[in-house]
């Protein structure tokens, strides 16, 4: 049975197969670095389709022109144009001209540095996201080899707003039990162990394995990777290094 990129409902979701699709945007997705819907697909092939045929188009018009001759004609022509409005009184219209053009190259110029701006935030914002989750990941008891698939999830959840990752579901902010926005820890000891069990090393012995140091035993100042309530009771000191996770 081949099995759907998405689907609507969890329960279409064959059961072997649940833990790893993610919820996203009301749809049960699988979970696959560099999985593309259809229709993207779609739209990407009838684009290339369109710049071929305006590429073909535009060699058809200009087959035969030596480009190299074709500017030496050009600034040929602009220099008799110039000398034919200083002569005919005409400086303010070739000031003019020649002030819009900068102009336009100025904006041509801005756009391009906007748009680096733009690829270089959205890089910057992948790798703040990236970051936190990898250690939060070692943090929280994720497999050595299922951390690009936490990474995946994480990337599909969290969003990078005011220099901070925050969760959401489409445009629904997430939060966790305290009723602040839900963090990456949070998500990946709540949500993960839950949604995708697989992802976490196998506790020891019969059982899973108790925070140390809690009520349940074990040596003080140390906490068990799958020891969940006792995670997320003791962030503060764990971030700050008084308590850790073994």
């Amino acid at each position: 049975m081949a099995l759907k990129a998405s689907y609507d409902k969890q329960e279409d979701v064959p059961e072997a197969y649940r833990d790893l699709y993610i919820e996203k945007d009301g749809k049960h997705t699988l979970a696959v670095e560099g999985l593309v819907p259809k229709d993207r697909v779609d739209q990407f092939r009838e684009s290339n389709l369109s710049l071929k045929k305006q590429l073909e188009d535009l060699n058809a018009k200009f087959d035969g022109v030596d480009p190299d001759v074709f500017r030496e004609l050009n600034e040929k022509a602009e220099k008799e144009r110039t000398k034919k409005l200083i002569a005919a009184d005409k400086v303010d219209e070739l000031v003019a001209e020649r002030v819009n053009a900068a102009k336009a190259g100025f904006e041509k110029e801005k756009k391009a540095i906007e748009e680096d701006k733009r690829k270089l935030g959205i890089q910057l914002e992948g790798l703040l996201i990236d970051n936190t989750v990898r250690d939060a990941a070692s943090r929280s008891g994720v497999r050595a080899g299922a951390v690009d698939d936490v990474l995946l999830r994480a990337r599909q959840v969290f969003r990078v707003v005011d220099g901070v990752a925050v969760a959401f579901d489409g445009d629904k902010q997430l939060f966790g039990p305290t009723g602040d926005p839900l963090t990456v820890p949070e998500y990946i000891t709540g949500k993960l162990t839950e949604a995708a069990p697989h992802l976490f090393e196998q506790s020891q012995g019969g059982g899973a394995r108790k925070a140390e140091g809690s009520s349940s035993g074990g040596a003080a100042g140390k906490i068990g990777r799958t020891d969940q309530k006792a995670f997320l009771d003791n962030l503060s000191d764990i971030a700050s290094g008084k308590k850790q996770v073994a």
